[in-house]
């Protein structure tokens, strides 16, 4: 509401609306029509002039064209299962599995429910690692911090800060309150400080090549079925390369 001057309405269901408008487009099997609680296609709220009508993509696409959402809340991974063909987990890392796999599975259930055969087997779930080959970590744990004291600090409002949220529930409750209560009063440094090395190690893959490729086994077992690494480094990605195709093998 601050930055872009709209309601934060319903997420959940302006996510849903827009996901199956989305399948209507693609389809083309109609002219899209879609009377939802968020969107409304045509438009007939105030302000319209009454002259809008269904109209049919000129676009002729692949009508199962593969939908992914990120998401992170109990409501949109229950809705990600249900509607979507894949999954971009917000704040992912080895052993959180356990977390989300009831909301999985209770939106593979709604989707059942509506007659739709939706399972593991059929979803995607890649999660993101940043991946950093050094004889150093404290450099790069230390930028990480900063980047994370912001979010987790100060995005958002004091009481609803999804971020902050996150990393109560990877297990550090107290890093959470103090990190924000420091960043909030302008103690940005002391903030990022406040924030433990395992905190950003859980979440990524730094060091040697030996010691990532020991970490590496802790994703390649944590139920992603991929991952999506973010480096600059071209030894790195042949690193994972190697990796993965010996994960593959296994």
């Amino acid at each position: 509401e601050g930055w872009y001057g709209q309601p934060w309405g319903k997420p959940y269901w302006r996510l849903r609306d827009y996901i199956q408008i989305m399948k209507k487009i693609f389809a083309r099997d109609e002219p899209v029509v879609h009377d939802g609680r968020e969107y409304q296609l045509p438009f007939v709220g105030e302000g319209t002039i009454g002259l809008g009508k269904p109209l049919t993509s000129i676009l002729h696409t692949n009508p199962d064209l593969p939908i992914w959402l990120g998401s992170g809340s109990e409501a949109t991974v229950k809705l990600t299962a249900e509607l979507c063909d894949g999954w971009l987990p917000m704040h992912f890392v080895p052993g959180r599995m356990q977390h989300f796999r009831p909301w999985i599975e209770e939106g593979f259930e709604r989707a059942r429910r509506r007659g739709v055969q939706k399972g593991w087997e059929d979803f995607e779930i890649i999660g993101q690692c940043p991946v950093q080959i050094t004889d150093d970590l404290e450099p790069i744990f230390r930028k990480a911090k900063d980047n994370i004291a912001l979010y987790t600090g100060g995005m958002g409002h004091k009481d609803v800060n999804f971020h902050n949220q996150h990393m109560v529930q990877r297990g550090y409750p107290d890093v959470a309150t103090r990190v924000q209560e420091l960043y909030l009063a302008g103690k940005k440094a002391e903030a990022a400080e406040a924030i433990p090395d395992e905190y950003v190690d859980e979440a990524g893959l730094y060091g040697s090549p030996e010691r990532i490729k020991q970490r590496f086994l802790q994703w390649a077992d944590s139920g992603l079925t991929g991952l999506n690494i973010n480096t600059g480094q071209e030894e790195a990605i042949r690193l994972m390369a190697d990796l993965a195709k010996t994960a593959d093998q296994r």
